[in-house]
């Protein structure tokens, strides 16, 4: 162990640290894993080679400078990903989870880049194509072709089935013709794309000689000579501009005008066309033929849950040794000034979101491996399309729900922890502002979050009628298992009268279970009234009750399940600690994170009425105050568990040493032309003849 953490270096926050109630290195050994840390500390090492990935400057570059940069770091992140991983053991999940975790921190555009360029792009061919393509795949991961990921059009982004970018089989020369009609059905936002991609794995409708429309299908696009990096003839491709953050990514938009591909493009493993034109599928049902060709999106959506926990915990570990050395206030004069992290108003501001990121790093770990494990499925030879189809929309279910809530709160703790970092926050040298810019699109990519989280419940709306008839209700993943005792579970009731009692991790999971069941019942209900009493046409009556049922209602169903299986992993993950210590605190965490959601959902305990009288409603909130005033004392060793090394906390408010002022000095007087006037001062001595009416 001695070889994979080292000490921290003395300063202002050993006073924290020996308050610490357990031994930060076992914490980071249980829930890390040897191996892990030790890749972990191998990538860090090898990153160490490069200073293309070291380099820091304190003046903004320009966009095209800053394109240039980000592109040089996209390929030393790829040698060090290599170099290291052809000597590592490490499983799969926890080789993600590394990654993403270090590159995501260490420069988020150049991460997002070479996710996009390399693995983005190469797993659609994986999981979608079949050994025709497995060359382009060969070509990509050796750096010869550079890839991209293109659905998302100018006039559709959740309607994936009103897109409009056309593939039309050409049986005379046995190709594909590509065509966008207007400008609406180009492709957008497509990462790389706007600069620097050869190829793309791009969505269209896939169209037979017949005039029939099949859905889409993705298709291997050639898109740029890669020699030249000049687009072919019939393809119009260009950058989208400057953002709101994660500049050093060249998000494009492509136009074709009917563009010729090869017939063995089209990725064909759930569908494909003969030469003579035919349109041959195993899966007949076009549905699930949609619901498996974008199946593939579910991976994005667990690695984006990951790294939105990547932004929360350097978030997290900035404000909370800021909270630690920062004083402010004391009871009398003659006392010494109180470090800001023992006010409960503070705790309540940034403990919680400590507790969301230990209750979330377990669940993706899990996300991780059952993503591993469709994988697999996917990749098989012999398709297994029922298991396929069933295990894809479970983990469509959880992916969307997991993805949407972790922005959510990824968005909150940034925001807060700025706050909370009050003046100094607001300098671009505390990481915070940066690290906020980069993590907006977090809620809009890959889905937006409030239209992908009815993924989540409509598949949990599907499962009730099952529960009214008393059919047994079994999934692939076992997520909703209890639904089986749904009629028992709606009859119980909030029995906790004491701290104690409430934070017990049965009775929590208990709880929640009945919010699922309560949710799914009441959600059923609603969407069942609406259409029983719509004045819309017969056609459209479903479709307005779904969606006049989402707020507080089907929404709410969406959260509290994916909390209760977050909450699962978690408490799975704590009953194999054998160190006390390492149980007690992982235990508080747990608990705030349940009590700070239980908060949210209070109204329902009442409505439902699993709850009567003031005690639950107390019970919650002074449980969360008690669980923050216990976690202080522990919170920075907590944040030592979790925190990067100080190259990629990159903050003059969280290095390790805690010398914030130092750090902070430094950086104001580093800062370019801090100490001397600016190059137009005669503009201000002058201003009265400079600045006149031309009137």
């Amino acid at each position: 162990m001695a070889n994979c953490l080292s000490d921290f270096p003395p300063g202002p926050l050993d006073k924290y640290r020996k308050l610490a109630s357990f031994d930060w290195k076992q914490l980071s050994l249980f829930l890390n894993g040897e191996e892990f840390l030790n890749y972990r500390n191998e990538l860090y090492n090898e990153i160490l080679k490069y200073s293309v990935l070291l380099e820091q400057t304190d003046q903004t570059p320009t966009l095209d400078e800053l394109r240039r940069k980000t592109t040089q770091k996209v390929f030393a992140l790829k040698l060090v990903r290599d170099s290291v991983t052809a000597r590592t053991n490490c499983n799969y999940a926890d080789m993600s989870f590394a990654e993403s975790s270090l590159a995501y921190l260490l420069d988020p555009s150049a991460s997002v880049k070479r996710s996009v360029t390399f693995y983005m792009f190469t797993s659609v061919i994986a999981s979608m194509g079949t050994e025709r393509h497995r060359h382009f795949i060969e070509n990509c991961l050796n750096g010869e072709i550079l890839g991209c990921f293109g659905l998302t059009e100018i006039g559709h982004g959740s309607n994936t089935r009103g897109m409009r970018t056309t593939a039309t089989y050409d049986p005379a020369s046995r190709q594909f013709i590509l065509h966008s009609p207007d400008f609406q059905a180009a492709k957008c936002w497509v990462g790389s794309l706007g600069q620097t991609a050869t190829h793309g794995a791009i969505f269209a409708q896939l169209v037979t000689p017949d005039g029939i429309k099949h859905g889409l299908h993705a298709f291997v696009v050639p898109i740029r000579d890669s020699k030249t990096l000049v687009p072919y003839p019939g393809v119009k491709v260009g950058d989208m501009g400057e953002k709101i953050g994660l500049n050093g990514v060249d998000n494009g938009f492509i136009m074709f005008d009917q563009y010729h591909i090869p017939r063995e493009n089209l990725l064909n493993k759930i569908g494909d066309v003969t030469e003579d034109g035919r349109y041959v599928a195993d899966i007949t049902d076009p549905n699930r033929r949609h619901g498996a060709a974008l199946g593939n999106l579910s991976d994005g959506r667990i690695n984006i849950t990951s790294v939105n926990m990547c932004y929360l915990s350097k978030a997290v570990t900035i404000a909370i040794r800021y909270a630690a050395v920062r004083k402010q206030f004391s009871a009398t004069e003659d006392d010494e000034e109180i470090p800001i992290l023992e006010y409960q108003s503070h705790q309540h501001r940034l403990l919680p979101h400590l507790a969301t990121f230990y209750a979330f790093r377990t669940f993706c770990k899990y996300l991780l491996e059952e993503r591993d494990k469709f994988q697999l499925l996917l990749n098989k030879k012999s398709i297994d399309v029922h298991r396929i189809t069933n295990t894809g929309l479970e983990l469509h279910a959880i992916s969307s729900a997991c993805k949407s809530l972790a922005g959510w709160y990824a968005r909150d703790a940034i925001q807060e922890c700025r706050e909370a970092c009050a003046g100094h926050g607001y300098l671009k040298a505390s990481g915070l502002g940066e690290l906020r810019s980069n993590q907006d699109v977090c809620c809009t990519y890959e889905g937006e979050n409030h239209v992908l989280i009815q993924q989540t419940s409509n598949w949990l709306l599907r499962l009730w009628p099952l529960v009214l008839k008393g059919k047994s209700v079994s999934t692939p993943l076992n997520t909703v298992e209890f639904l089986n005792r749904a009629p028992q579970i709606l009859t119980s009731k909030f029995t906790p009268n004491s701290f104690e009692e409430l934070t017990e991790p049965k009775n929590i999971l208990d709880t929640f279970q009945w919010l699922v069941c309560y949710l799914l019942k009441l959600s059923f209900e609603k969407y069942e009234s609406l259409k029983q009493h719509s004045l819309h046409s017969v056609e459209s009556k479903a479709f307005w009750a779904k969606n006049d049922s989402q707020v507080f209602y089907a929404k709410s169903l969406s959260i509290a399940y994916i909390q209760h299986l977050i909450l699962t992993a978690m408490s799975d993950k704590i009953s194999k600690a054998a160190d006390f210590k390492i149980k007690t605190v992982l235990e508080k965490l747990f608990a705030l994170f349940a009590v700070t959601c239980l908060e949210k959902h209070i109204p329902f305990l009442y409505a439902g009425s699993y709850a009567s009288g003031p005690t639950a409603a107390v019970l919650i909130q002074d449980s969360i105050l008690r669980l923050c005033k216990s976690i202080k004392n522990d919170a920075i060793a907590l944040v030592d568990v979790i925190a990067p090394p100080d190259f990629i906390v990159n903050s003059v408010l969280g290095y390790s040493d805690g010398q914030v002022y130092k750090h902070l000095e430094a950086a104001m007087l580093r800062a370019p032309g801090a100490l001397s006037r600016p190059s137009w001062w005669k503009e201000i001595t002058n201003w009265k003849k400079n600045i006149h009416s031309k009137l």
